[in-house]
């Protein structure tokens, strides 16, 4: 039996995807954070009405600017990791189409081989292997649709994020 020792389970597989949505999960969470953050600096630097001493409200303005160079600096450092992974994950994606791709090559291929064959017990035996290949596909597509969906939904929300950051920004 011929079997590539690179070929991965299917819990692998969902593993795989699984773990891409949580960390792409956990990085937008962190931005909402961080944004939430920011949102907040801005209106306090907003709401202020700095009637003390000129060298006090400086001090503070000061203080809040540098809290709000800090939070734009750890946004960016999140942002730049849910990147990473929002990479992989697309790359992923890619890795799962190339293996639909080869077994529906694999799945022609047994159905070639399966019009040559006169003997209804092998015949028999190939349609168990059309069936596996075709479970297999469809297996990988839908995998394939969770991966890219998430993906999609996680830039979109990547995106207002950062939206409400930079509408923070002066």
């Amino acid at each position: 039996m011929r079997r590539k020792s690179d070929t991965p389970t299917r819990s692998e597989v969902t593993g795989k995807v699984e773990e891409s949505k949580n960390e792409m999960s956990e990085g937008i969470e962190n931005l909402d954070v961080i944004a939430t953050d920011s949102e907040t600096v801005e209106g306090t630097l907003d709401s202020l009405d700095f009637s003390g001493t000129t060298e006090g409200t400086g001090e503070v303005e000061e203080a809040i600017e540098q809290a709000s160079a800090a939070t734009t600096e750890k946004f960016d450092e999140e942002d730049d990791a849910l990147e990473q992974v929002q990479a992989e994950t697309e790359e992923y994606e890619g890795e799962l189409q190339e293996r639909i791709d080869t077994s529906q090559s694999d799945n022609e291929k047994i159905f070639d081989a399966a019009g040559k064959i006169e003997t209804q017990e092998t015949t028999s035996e190939l349609e168990k292997g059309k069936d596996a290949v075709a479970d297999d596909i469809e297996f990988l597509n839908e995998q394939n649709e969770t991966a890219k969906v998430a993906r999609e939904e996680n830039e979109q929300l990547q995106q207002e994020h950062r939206g409400r950051l930079q509408g923070g920004r002066r």
